[in-house]
């Protein structure tokens, strides 16, 4: 027997071509989007990176700019080494959902964290971002993962666009209950409601999205790092010989390279470059 070129597929894949998505599934990985997005908006894009730069370190010589930098481009450059192999691990060992959760914690703890920085506190803010993102980005591997296991090849597109729609309002009522905490001096609490949100937004992915595979973990921890790593390797062969895969794939970096520059220093340049005002 087969549906749609699958020989002899398994009953878990027949239940997905037969059925769009589970609701709970769906809706849970589109709260986890308005959940990280309240980090994205007010710690990555709008708020923390002037409160970094030029409370923190004093960017008068943009010595705040260079800090910000360097925190952005450790963690992002931690993440493109590591998440390959760590993606390919969590598939062959069946720990994808602890990855998510470990990363997601390991983001949440550090923004909240970011109440007890002060004034000239330079290094241990550098260390915190550099978590910080760590655990947003790492996290984001494994939950963008989910997508073609919560719903069908059809109906991914627009499962996908409920999540960035989900997404931008988490931003936006991020930013909302911010700012008016930011005008007030509130810093410590605007860091701390943000990390608050991320964390409760974020439980019904946990509670929802499918469970990962049982394992021995003692056991198979050495086969599974092994598997892993050959199987990532593989993949990043197969791809660097595709051409067309290669022109896409370096373009696409180059491109949300520029993207992620502008977001994370838009903020930065209209207060130090254009005057905004910053409270």
């Amino acid at each position: 027997m087969a549906i749609y070129g699958f020989k002899n597929p398994c009953p878990a894949r027949i239940l997905l071509i037969m059925r769009p998505f589970d609701k709970k599934e769906v809706l849970s990985w589109c709260l986890y989007d308005f959940a990280n997005s309240t980090y994205s908006a007010v710690i990555v894009a709008v708020v923390f990176p002037v409160y970094y730069t030029s409370f923190i370190v004093g960017n008068d010589t943009g010595l705040g700019d260079l800090w910000w930098g360097r925190a952005i481009s450790l963690s992002m450059l931690f993440v493109a080494l590591t998440s390959p192999v760590l993606g390919g691990i969590a598939d062959f060992a069946g720990l994808r959902k602890r990855f998510l959760l470990a990363f997601t914690a390991l983001c949440v703890a550090s923004v909240a964290l970011l109440g007890l920085l002060d004034k000239g506190m330079i290094i241990e803010g550098f260390v915190l971002i550099v978590l910080a993102n760590i655990g947003m980005e790492g996290a984001m591997v494994f939950y963008n993962s989910y997508l073609p296991e919560i719903t069908s090849r059809q109906y991914q597109g627009r499962v996908s666009s409920w999540g960035f729609g989900i997404g931008y309002a988490g931003s936006m009522l991020s930013l909302i209950i911010a700012l008016p905490l930011v005008k007030g001096g509130q810093f410590a609490l605007t860091w701390l409601t943000v990390s608050s949100m991320f964390a409760l937004f974020s439980i019904p992915a946990f509670r929802f999205l499918p469970p990962d595979r049982s394992k021995n973990l003692l056991a198979d921890s050495a086969s599974s790092i092994s598997k892993g790593m050959r199987h990532t390797l593989d993949t990043l062969k197969k791809l660097w010989g595709d051409s067309e895969a290669k022109k896409f794939l370096i373009g696409y970096l180059l491109y949300a390279d520029g993207v992620n520059t502008v977001i994370v220093f838009s903020s930065v340049f209209a207060a130090t470059t254009l005057g905004f005002a910053t409270g």
